[in-house]
């Protein structure tokens, strides 16, 4: 027996199975080790070869997804090659009746992980068969929840887009928002849609920390994109605490829920190498003003602002990690 091809075989599927098991079963895991250097590699090399092309980025999230499933199952078809090729006679070819070179050695690996039955390689002692029953269970196993896990990916990019379509669909920027909002006397028109808003934020903060994949789904369009909404959001509740006197707001409760759900959100960049940004431009509340709006004065406005530096940075580097734009008016 070759005692280093059984330890690397070993070794490979031992990684390789904690990887997987941490990306897709761990919720509060995100991803594995070898999942988030290839997820966060690919990104950089997909930003660099597209140069701002928004549609060529697109490709990023489904060319990451493809390409973490074909590396698993690469590994753990490597990995059980090289624990049956480690010692000499374990296979057996039917069709000659010599032990099986290291081609068969893939080729019997390949057609049990993918759970074909047996072929005319078969293994050779019990010891063998009661690997190859391991084997085929570690396939079934690791495609079964692949897929599961491709899926339920897909579906909260959906969500993720969902989401944005609705914020988009009131304003593209906080000022838009808050101006759509304003229905002459006060901002209770938002009550209903900050309700909504907090329920299915919260929900892509629980996908996004189980899939961090989802931060580098990018959208063509700005109107899809979950980060610009998150920031066109935020931008709007920041202006009403900074610009707009207190009984014009909309429910305060409602507008504490929504700014707990973007901190939440925030959270889930830890781990993923996202840096924060400058600040980004700070809007102009005499734009509210136009509109019949009342606003505070200069000073209260400039100093709320000051106060949500952090976390504009935080957010402006997510939007630019994301080759999107900052939702300006």
């Amino acid at each position: 027996m070759n005692e280093w091809t059984m330890w690397i075989g070993i070794i490979l599927l031992v990684v390789t199975l904690i990887d997987f098991i941490w990306t897709t079963l761990w919720i509060e895991g995100g991803a594995g080790p070898i999942t988030n250097q290839l997820s966060n590699g690919i990104w950089r090399l997909m930003k660099k070869i597209s140069r701002g092309n928004s549609k060529m980025l697109s490709l990023a999230g489904p060319l990451i997804l493809v390409l973490t499933i074909i590396v698993w199952v690469s590994l753990f078809w490597t990995g059980w090659t090289f624990v049956f090729a480690s010692h000499y006679g374990a296979l057996f070819n039917t069709d000659n009746g010599l032990p099986a070179d290291f081609m068969d050695h893939i080729y019997f690996t390949g057609y049990i992980f993918f759970t074909l039955g047996n072929g005319e390689i078969i293994p050779n002692g019990d010891n063998w068969k009661v690997m190859t029953i391991i084997a085929t269970g570690t396939g079934m196993f690791s495609i079964t929840f692949a897929v599961t896990y491709l899926l339920s990916v897909l579906s909260a990019v959906t969500q993720k887009r969902a989401f944005a379509q609705s914020v988009s669909g009131i304003g593209k920027s906080g000022t838009d928002i808050v101006k759509s909002a304003w229905n002459g006397q006060n901002l209770h028109n938002l009550d209903l849609l900050l309700n909504s808003f907090s329920t299915e934020l919260s929900k892509l903060t629980a996908q996004h920390k189980a899939y961090p994949i989802l931060h580098h789904y990018h959208s063509i369009s700005p109107q899809t994109e979950g980060v610009v909404a998150v920031a066109a959001l935020d931008e709007a509740i920041t202006l009403i605490y900074a610009s707009i006197p207190v009984k014009y707001w909309p429910n305060t409760l409602l507008l504490k829920e929504n700014r707990s759900a973007i901190d939440d959100y925030l959270k889930t960049l830890q781990g993923t190498h996202i840096p924060t940004a400058d600040e980004p431009p700070v809007p102009d509340p005499e734009i509210l003003g136009k509109k019949g709006i009342p606003i505070l004065n200069k000073d209260k406005y400039e100093q709320a602002f000051k106060e949500e530096t952090e976390r504009r940075k935080q957010l402006f580097g997510l939007v630019k990690e994301n080759a999107s734009k900052w939702p300006n008016d």
